[in-house]
């Protein structure tokens, strides 16, 4: 948004916070920011507010805004999970908004039902065509052979996911390179957690690449060991057969586990109802297990390319390839501002 000439009235450090515990410590800031959000928009009183993803910022925003007369369009671009846990806030949503852009096909009979006014938008991560002329590039930025396998490692766009599941890529990492000894591995680091990325991988023969790069690295790797997140998404959109790995603080893992309701935790594997991704979660991210479905797909050709399709089926019965989700969220806004004159 900065780059397009939209800078941000108001600093969201400390929002990013993962786990019921985490929120708890992080509530009275997010009170408080709040309260600066719905003051900044009251006082600009634009024709529609969108509020994108994080639930509990972003529900506690739309109330704020009710409370304050607030006369506009209230739209939430991406949906909260109630598929998974916590049905009950699909009418808490109902309530506090006018409108909401779904990404996710799972979401539309729970808020029909909640009598919310909703949009199949798609998923945005699902936009990009990752076609196979990055393991060309790949290849050659990594300056390795064509028969060099590459093995993406992607532990997390958090500090907190890398630094708990830290010990386990490096010792699946350790694994797959005892057991072959023609393969490569590259990371990529955004700009927030390139430091720990660093000292994660540091001295440990990983080749770290800038984010800009990502998209490459997405259509050049062979296969991926990856922390659960949208990046999953696109390693499934690009066809990219990944073992996923996830840990939450012990505490945050014990209520979690008594209220999600669903088998898997990768949008993918929830799609498909199976695990296209295999899953290690919480002390099994540390297994020796986690290197077996990667020496499987890197010893055969034919599983990767099997994998590879049924991933890429499933990301279109997701939505993929059916134009821009970015654009479809736009056309929805507009048209939702223009009724409002209208009446």
């Amino acid at each position: 948004m900065e780059a397009e000439g939209y800078p941000s009235l108001m600093p969201v450090e400390g929002l990013a916070v993962l786990g019921f515990v985490e929120g708890l410590k992080a509530y009275p800031l997010v009170l408080s920011k709040v309260r600066e959000a719905s003051r900044l928009i009251r006082d600009a009183d634009p024709k529609a507010v969108v509020l994108i993803d994080s639930w509990g910022f972003m529900v506690r925003t739309a109330k704020a805004l009710r409370k304050r007369s607030y006369s506009g369009k209230i739209i939430k671009y991406v949906a909260p999970q109630v598929w998974a846990t916590r049905p009950g806030r699909a009418k808490i949503l109902a309530r506090h908004v006018d409108h909401l852009l779904s990404t996710q096909t799972m979401d539309r009979p729970y808020f029909k039902a909640a009598g919310l006014p909703m949009t199949f938008v798609g998923n945005p991560v699902l936009d990009r065509d990752y076609g196979i002329q990055g393991r060309d590039v790949l290849r050659e930025k990594l300056d390795v052979s064509q028969d060099t396998l590459i093995v993406g490692l992607l532990p997390g766009s958090r500090a907190s996911e890398i630094e708990r599941l830290g010990a386990g890529f490096l010792k699946a990492k350790d694994q797959v390179a005892a057991r072959s000894n023609k393969v490569r591995f590259v990371t990529v680091a955004s700009g927030n957690v390139r430091a720990a990325v660093e000292n994660l991988f540091e001295g440990e023969g990983v080749a770290l690449l800038p984010e800009s790069e990502m998209e490459t690295v997405l259509s050049g790797v062979d296969v991926a060991l990856a922390c659960s997140g949208t990046v999953t998404t696109q390693l499934a959109a690009a066809g990219v057969p990944t073992a996923v790995l996830y840990r939450l603080s012990p505490l945050t893992y014990a209520v979690a586990s008594r209220i999600f309701q669903q088998d898997y935790i990768s949008l993918v594997n929830l799609s498909a109802g199976r695990a296209l991704m295999p899953e290690f979660l919480q002390e099994a991210t540390l297994s020796d297990d986690v290197p077996n479905p990667l020496m499987s797909w890197l010893g055969s050709p034919e599983e990767r390319q099997r994998l590879s399709s049924a991933l890429k089926r499933e990301t279109r019965r997701m939505g993929a390839g059916s134009g821009s989700a970015s654009d479809r969220a736009a056309e929805a806004i507009l048209e939702m501002i223009a009724l409002s004159e209208a009446a």
